[in-house]
């Protein structure tokens, strides 16, 4: 073997090795929320996981981190880089949606439902507007970086149980 392919196979080789190191540095930093407000233009968000009473600051006390509820494809991730480097997004970023089964891999429906069991007849984790034993979806009330809503209940039902400051009740135009 030529003296000149033996440096390039032993650069490859190097290469390979520092971008295998540089990758999982990345990766493994990218699960700390320091590391998401870097790019993505989420101050506030940001702001409700580290400090105040958010369901996100809750989280963050838990250590759970970003990439535990939102794991982005890697084409979506791609899109959120060309996304940033044009300057092509939303500010403030769009509150996005989540699934029950998002929150349910952690909080189980049937810990939930004794937990709130003392709400009685206007515990909505239980009850007539439940389908096949199934909760309603848990983004109806519950958010994690901004206030939760009243809204789904009590636009029908005067609510009995008291709730903290992280609630809020909006007006009928608002989400």
């Amino acid at each position: 073997m030529s003296k000149r392919r033996k440096y390039t196979l032993l650069g490859l080789v190097l290469a390979v090795i520092v971008g295998f190191v540089a990758f999982h540095q990345v990766q493994a930093a990218s699960h700390k929320a320091e590391f998401c407000i870097l790019c993505h233009n989420m101050q506030p968000q940001y702001d409700s996981f580290v400090s105040g009473n958010m369901l996100a600051k809750k989280h963050n006390d838990a250590n759970v981190t970003c990439h535990d509820c939102h794991t982005p494809t890697i084409p979506e991730q791609l899109n959120e880089v060309r996304m940033y480097l044009t300057g092509n997004f939303d500010m403030p970023a769009k509150q996005r949606g989540f699934k029950n089964e998002q929150c349910v891999g952690c909080h189980k429906v049937d810990d939930i439902r004794k937990k709130t069991a003392s709400y009685g007849m206007s515990n909505p984790h239980e009850g007539v507007h439940n389908k096949d034993n199934e909760m309603l979806e848990c983004q109806s009330c519950h958010a994690v970086h901004h206030p939760q809503k009243l809204n789904t209940c009590m636009s029908c039902h005067p609510i009995d149980w008291k709730v903290d400051s992280s609630w809020r009740m909006y007006l009928p135009s608002e989400k």
